[in-house]
C-alpha cells in the first residue's frame, strides 16, 4: 500500500512540473513569436510581402511585384497570409505574424483536451518534440497551422469511426472550418483534406434525422474548401495556377515549372522509398551537430540529407512502435481504429509530391503524435510524459534551445543589417527604383522608411525593371 502511495505521490509531481514546464515553454515561445523576427527565405521573398498586400499596408504602386511573385499572388492559396497581414495590422509589428503558426500549439493541445481529454500540457511537450514544430512555431511560415489544420480534421474522422456513429451538426460545422482553411492555405495540403474529408462523408452518409442537414453543410462547404483552384481554373484554365500541371496528356496554362528537388542519391527511387528515408532521418548531420534541424531543412544541394528529416528519427519509431503495441497488444478498438487510420496517413503522406520536404506534410507526424496521445495519455500518463519529455530534451539539446525562447533580432535591427542605406539614399522623391535583392527586395518598400518618398519595382533580372531605375 505505501509503495502504491509513493508512486502515487511521484507521478503526480511529474504531473505537475510537466504542467509547470508547458506552461513556461509556451509563455517563452509567445514573447519570442512577439519580438524574434523571422528571417528565413520564404518570409520575406513572398509570405509577408503578399500579407502586406492582402490587408493594404503596402500596395501595388508602392510595391509592385516582379512577374513571378505577382502570379504566385494571383494563384497561390492565401489564407494564411491573409491572417498574417491581420496580426500585423492589429500589432503594428510585422514579428507577430508569426503568431499564426504559433496558435496551432496551444490549439492543437485545447482540441485533443475538448475532444478526447488528453492533458493539454502532455500535448504541448509532446508536440515541441518534433523538430519542426519547435522550429516552425515562431517563424512565419504557414506549414504549421495549415497541417494542424488537416490533424484535427483527421482526428474528427477518425472519433467517428470509432463511436461508430454518424458526426453533429456541430462536428460538421467545425471540421468544414478546418478543410476550409486547410485546402486554402496550401495546395500540397490538398489530397489529404480529400483523404481526411471522405472518411468524414462516408459516417456522414449514416441514415436519421440529421442526413439531410449534413449533406447540407458538405454541399456549402465543397466550393469553399475548393475555393481557390476553382477561382484559379476560371481565371486562368489552370486549378494551381501559377504551377505547371499535366491533365490528359496536356500541359496547363502556367507561368512556372513544377518543383521538384531531391537529394541525388535518391532520385531515382519511388516516392514512398524516398519519404520512408527522410522520415528516419537517412543522410543527416549528426545529432550533436548543431544544425541538424532547420526550418526548411537546407543543405547544399550535393549532401546526403538535403531537403531531409525533421522528425526526428528515434521519435517516429517510438510512435510507431507505440501505436502499434497498442493495437496488437492492448487490441482496443480505439487502438486498432488509430494503428489503420495512422496507416491510411501513411499512404497519403507518403505518395505526395515531394513527399520527402516533411514540412510540407507535418500533419503525418502531428497526427501520428496525436494518436498516441489518446491512446496511452489516460491510462499510462506517466509514462507518456516522461517519453514526450526525453524527446523534447534531446531536441533541445540538439537545438541548443535557440527556437525555444527570444534568442533573435527585432525587426528595426534586421531592417538595418539588410538594406543597404547607401543605395537607397540614391532614390530621389517621387522616383520609382527597381530593387533586385532577393529574398530582402521587400525590405526597400517605402513603408518601411518614411523618411523617403519613393516607390519599388521588385525584379529578379534587368528586364523586368520596366523603365525603372535600377538601386543595384
Amino acid at each position: 500500500m505505501s509503495q502504491r502511495v509513493t508512486r502515487d505521490r511521484v507521478e503526480e509531481t511529474l504531473d505537475i512540473a510537466l504542467r509547470v514546464l508547458a506552461v513556461a515553454l509556451l509563455a517563452s515561445l509567445a514573447i519570442a513569436a512577439w519580438h524574434d523576427v523571422s528571417k528565413a527565405w520564404d518570409v520575406w521573398y513572398y509570405h509577408l510581402p503578399f500579407a502586406a498586400r492582402l490587408v493594404g499596408l503596402v500596395d501595388s504602386s508602392s510595391f509592385t511585384f516582379g512577374h513571378a511573385n505577382q502570379a504566385r499572388y494571383d494563384g497561390f492559396p492565401l489564407f494564411g497570409e491573409l491572417l498574417q497581414g491581420i496580426l500585423w495590422r492589429i500589432t503594428g509589428r510585422p514579428e507577430c505574424a508569426s503568431f499564426v503558426a504559433f496558435a496551432a500549439l496551444p490549439g492543437l493541445a485545447w482540441f485533443l483536451r475538448q475532444t478526447f481529454a488528453v492533458p493539454a500540457h502532455l500535448t504541448v511537450i509532446a508536440l515541441l518534440a518534433i523538430p519542426l514544430v519547435q522550429i516552425h512555431a515562431t517563424a512565419c511560415y504557414v506549414d504549421l497551422p495549415a497541417n494542424a489544420c488537416v490533424t484535427m480534421l483527421a482526428l474528427l474522422a477518425y472519433r467517428q469511426l470509432v463511436l461508430r456513429k454518424a458526426p453533429s451538426l456541430r462536428v460538421m460545422v467545425g471540421a468544414s472550418v478546418l478543410a476550409v482553411a486547410a485546402a486554402n492555405t496550401k495546395f500540397q495540403l490538398v489530397p489529404a483534406v480529400l483523404a481526411a474529408a471522405t472518411v468524414l462523408v462516408a459516417t456522414a452518409l449514416r441514415r436519421d434525422t440529421k442526413r439531410r442537414a449534413r449533406l447540407l453543410v458538405i454541399a456549402l462547404a465543397l466550393p469553399l474548401v475548393f475555393a481557390t483552384p476553382l477561382k484559379n481554373a476560371v481565371h486562368h484554365g489552370n486549378p494551381v495556377w501559377p504551377v505547371e500541371l499535366h491533365l490528359l496528356g496536356k500541359s496547363l496554362p502556367h507561368a512556372e515549372g513544377a518543383y521538384a528537388s531531391s537529394p541525388v542519391w535518391l532520385e531515382n527511387v519511388p516516392r514512398p522509398v524516398r519519404w520512408g528515408a527522410s522520415v528516419i532521418e537517412l543522410g543527416l548531420y549528426p545529432i550533436a551537430e548543431h544544425h541538424r534541424w532547420s526550418i526548411d531543412q537546407w543543405t547544399p544541394p550535393s549532401a546526403p540529407g538535403y531537403r531531409m528529416g525533421g522528425f526526428f528519427g528515434a521519435y517516429v519509431i517510438v510512435n510507431v512502435a507505440a501505436l502499434l503495441f497498442a493495437a496488437f497488444v492492448r487490441r482496443t478498438r480505439e487502438a486498432k481504429v488509430a494503428a489503420w487510420f495512422a496507416g491510411g496517413a501513411t499512404l497519403v503522406a507518403s505518395l505526395v509530391p515531394q513527399s520527402h520536404e516533411l514540412r510540407y506534410y507535418l500533419f503525418w507526424m502531428l497526427l501520428l503524435v496525436s494518436l498516441n496521445l489518446v491512446v496511452w495519455s489516460r491510462e499510462r500518463r506517466a509514462v507518456t510524459g516522461l517519453v514526450a519529455l526525453g524527446a523534447f530534451a534531446i531536441v533541445a539539446w540538439s537545438t541548443d534551445a535557440t527556437y525555444l525562447y527570444a534568442s533573435g533580432d527585432s525587426f528595426a535591427t534586421f531592417l538595418a543589417a539588410k538594406v543597404d542605406r547607401a543605395a537607397l539614399e540614391h532614390a530621389r522623391p517621387g522616383e520609382r527604383v527597381c530593387v533586385n535583392r532577393q529574398p530582402w527586395t521587400f525590405l526597400y518598400a517605402p513603408r518601411f522608411h518614411p523618411d523617403r518618398s519613393y516607390s519599388v519595382q521588385e525584379a529578379e533580372g534587368p528586364d523586368e525593371c520596366a523603365g525603372a531605375r535600377s538601386l543595384d
